[in-house]
């Protein structure tokens, strides 16, 4: 698996191979001009028409309700930063186009101003799992977590850590940390939450993980850089 991508992700379809489509994915921030990763996806997972968003999810996992009831059952979930068109609402259930229901706890309108603090943001993540190339929706890598925390912040970031590294924020010097900024070693990133603690998403815990920046680099090694946005 290359990457994930969400509901409501736009996708540009080049070619189709059988029952797999090969196209490039687009940035999840409207208006960002960064070209996406390009690959193959399941015919049965695209739909030609786009999905006109008014909400974006905020929650880790949204369920999404066969009707417009608590206690009617889940049809499926939706991960954080997934697009959604609601056609309809009532006063806690937004219906989701041809999908099923959405709490309204779980969601915000894409015009209402986005969280600021990306760190909170990657701190809801802490305990999911990591899988390589994951974006949220069953767990996450160390730069899907980045671009996620971003994202619900209206921030786009690369997909990549090493395009993280390259495009995002300036360079700080480590005696200088404080919390928000982006640490990065070859092949890996993570997110200060204070001076001295990180958080990341790693192969070594098999989750998203919170420890000591010093503990970290005794393991990983030196950063190569750190980056302030």
């Amino acid at each position: 698996m290359d990457t994930e991508l969400l509901y409501g992700q736009g996708f540009d379809v080049h070619a189709e191979v059988g029952q797999r489509l090969y196209g490039r994915a687009r940035p999840l921030i409207a208006g960002a001009r960064r070209r996406g990763y390009v690959g193959y996806i399941s015919r049965k997972a695209f739909s030609s028409e786009p999905v006109r968003a008014t909400h974006v999810v905020t929650a880790l996992s949204a369920p999404l309700f066969k009707k417009s009831d608590i206690k009617s059952g889940i049809k499926t979930t939706l991960p954080m930063n997934a697009q959604i068109q609601a056609v309809a609402h009532t006063e806690h259930l937004l219906e989701v186009a041809g999908k099923g229901f959405i709490h309204r706890a779980h969601i915000r309108r894409v015009s209402l101003d986005a969280p600021q603090d990306y760190a909170e943001v990657a701190g809801r993540f802490l305990g999911r799992p990591y899988i390589w190339g994951g974006t949220g929706a069953a767990g996450v890598d160390c730069s899907g977590l980045v671009q996620m925390a971003l994202a619900a912040c209206d921030i786009d970031a690369p997909r990549d850590a090493d395009q993280q590294e390259k495009k995002l924020g300036k360079l700080v010097d480590q005696a200088s940390l404080r919390r928000g900024d982006l640490v990065f070693w070859p092949g890996h990133v993570g997110i200060m939450e204070t001076k001295s603690r990180l958080l990341h998403a790693n192969a070594h815990h098999m989750v998203v993980a919170r420890e000591p920046l010093k503990k970290a680099i005794q393991r990983i090694g030196s950063p190569r850089s750190i980056k302030r946005l």
